[in-house]
């Protein structure tokens, strides 16, 4: 397995393939192509895919705004899940981060204890609860947090 970032000289069809994947795991509130693609070319966009005999395996989608981040998207195709895609795409996505970066924040579905348990073995806390922040169905957020231990 491979781990690519995407940016403006990535192809429509990754974008595709991207927007794919994510509505094939968070189904129709997923993010279009158009949205994948427009996060790939901000300055401070980051979209790292991983791929695997070329099948789009996974995906880690987020930003950075002064020295804070948020990750806006995480998804693996359920054929591959369980075999540390998800692990190694937000390794990929923390190292990727400036020196700067503080804390990262991301927002969560309440019943997926599978991200929740992944994203605390990588030192995320939860910080509060967005009530009904999901649909289809309806469902609470855990927003977590992760201060990095970066010196100043």
């Amino acid at each position: 397995m491979e781990i690519f970032r995407a940016d403006k000289k990535s192809s429509e069809s990754l974008f595709s393939r991207l927007s794919d994947l994510d509505k094939q795991c968070v189904g129709n509130d997923g993010w279009s192509a158009e949205s994948f693609k427009s996060e790939a070319e901000k300055d401070n966009g980051i979209v790292l895919y991983a791929v695997e005999n070329e099948v789009v395996t996974g995906l880690i989608c987020g930003y950075f705004a002064a020295d804070e981040a948020d990750i806006t998207s995480v998804a693996v195709a359920p054929e591959y899940r369980r075999q540390g895609i998800a692990a190694k795409l937000m390794h990929e996505f923390l190292g990727t981060l400036p020196d700067i970066t503080k804390c990262i924040f991301l927002e969560v579905r309440e019943s997926n204890s599978a991200a929740i348990g992944l994203y605390e073995k990588f030192g995320f806390e939860k910080l509060s609860i967005r009530k009904n922040f999901y649909s289809f169905p309806d469902e609470n957020a855990v927003v977590m947090q992760l201060l990095m231990n970066k010196e100043d």
